[in-house]
């Protein structure tokens, strides 16, 4: 009996320490969720149609001031239906900034 078992125990040994586990962290780009939005909300959805909206718009020209820039930003967030200076707002403006500041 024993004869039968340790081959069994040998490659079950050996077959464990092959086994590894590997973990992926992906950061993610969806700027809803950093904006402290729920996935599955309504208000998730509303802020990805705008931010998809937005972007289909692309970069403006480089006579776009910088007053300008940050005024079409914080409205943009506030559209999104985020808070005026709460944390998520701050993240979506300093999101929404960047990616109206011409290059």
């Amino acid at each position: 009996m024993l004869k039968r078992l340790l081959p069994v125990l040998a490659v079950a040994a050996a077959l464990g320490a092959c086994a590894t586990e590997t973990r992926v962290v992906v950061a993610s780009d969806d700027a809803c969720l950093a904006y402290g939005f729920r996935v599955g909300t309504a208000a998730y959805d509303q802020c990805r149609a705008r931010e998809y909206a937005a972007r289909q718009q692309s970069r403006p020209v480089m006579g776009y001031s910088e007053a300008q820039i940050l005024a079409d930003s914080q409205t943009a967030c506030r559209s999104y239906g985020l808070v005026p200076y709460s944390g998520g707002y701050d993240a979506c403006v300093q999101r929404e900034y960047a990616a109206r500041h011409p290059v």
